[in-house]
């Protein structure tokens, strides 16, 4: 009888118990670039590199633009992303397979399908479902036509939780603290070292980040409501977004267990 109550003691402890989810959100700082077009940019003669670390972990991936009227080769083996001393190169070797699937329709607006599902005014005549993938091996260098792009990704800056006595795992909206730091002691320093040829040249382009703030946030202020329309008529439903998003930021998702 006891293991019998202990047991659903147990379950109704258990039932009682949430799920709340939190945000560690990071600033960070660079040196010799500019925010532009909602991108950290840095530039030299020859490219311009920009960032959006916006994701969870943030994303050190990046486009570089050949500026010049030459092909430019990015050589991978020699491209690095380091943090707090750690090198890792961007060559892995690796084989990707992409499946995409598409939904095309026919109608008589041109509208992305998911708001016919929210204008009843509207009908879809007729639509078609397409599936495919796509295998390629990775490539240790990568050449950029004369004022072309191309995106570099691969590493996110942090996997965990970054825990320090001053900040509250689990704050309220009234218990929000900001750390700051400076270059000297900031917990997250990194950049990444991009080499390219160029007419048989050599450069080695290097792009630097600390981390200048950290703060914790419950779920309820991260995000806001917007109201959502296309072609200036306002739909009938609202759109979840981020608050207070900018290139420089970044965050970690977390849930506590309460």
């Amino acid at each position: 009888m006891k293991i019998i109550i202990t047991a659903f003691i147990v379950m109704l402890i258990a039932s009682c118990s949430f799920t709340n989810e939190y945000y560690q959100v990071f600033k960070a700082k660079t040196e010799n670039s500019v925010i532009a077009n909602e991108k950290i940019v840095f530039e030299d003669i020859n490219c311009t590199v920009t960032y959006n670390l916006w994701s969870n972990g943030g994303d050190i991936g990046f486009n570089i633009y050949n500026k010049t009227n030459n092909d430019i080769i990015v050589d991978l083996t020699k491209t690095f992303f380091i943090i707090n001393g750690m090198a890792s190169e961007y060559f892995q070797n690796r084989s990707t397979s992409k499946s995409i699937n598409s939904l095309s329709a026919i109608t008589s607006y041109n509208y992305p399908i998911y708001y016919y599902r929210n204008l009843n005014s509207l009908s879809i005549s007729e639509a078609s479902s397409t599936s495919y993938s796509t295998s390629y091996i990775e490539k240790p260098q990568l050449t950029i036509p004369p004022k072309t792009f191309i995106n570099i990704t691969g590493f996110r800056i942090t996997e965990s939780r970054y825990i320090n006595c001053d900040l509250v795992k689990a704050p309220t909206k009234n218990t929000l603290k900001t750390l700051k730091f400076e270059k000297s002691n900031s917990p997250f320093f990194f950049y990444n070292i991009i080499t390219y040829y160029l007419n048989q040249d050599t450069t080695k382009f290097e792009n630097r980040f600390f981390v200048s703030e950290v703060t914790n946030y419950p779920k309820d202020e991260m995000f806001t409501k917007v109201d959502t329309s296309i072609c200036g008529r306002k739909l009938d439903f609202s759109e979840t977004l981020f608050k207070n998003v900018s290139p420089d930021k970044f965050y970690y998702r977390y849930k506590i267990l309460k």
